[in-house]
């Protein structure tokens, strides 16, 4: 049960820096990408998978996509 509220945690403090960092946070998160599989970010931390969006997030600010 622990486990899981770290995950939470995690998942939650995934969601703030994406949405205080990218200008359109909160939009990023609803809207499907191709390099998740065509899923929106929401959905995939939703199901667990917060190392796929924290990698594809860190690499458009690494490129600069802004």
């Amino acid at each position: 049960m622990a486990f899981g509220h770290g995950l939470n945690d995690e998942a939650e403090a995934l969601r703030v820096e994406i949405r205080h960092t990218l200008p359109y946070g909160k939009e990023w998160l609803a809207t499907p990408h191709q390099l998740l599989g065509g899923v929106t970010p929401e959905e995939r931390i939703t199901a667990g998978d917060l190392d796929a969006v924290n990698n594809l997030f860190h690499s458009i600010l690494y490129v600069g996509v802004m």
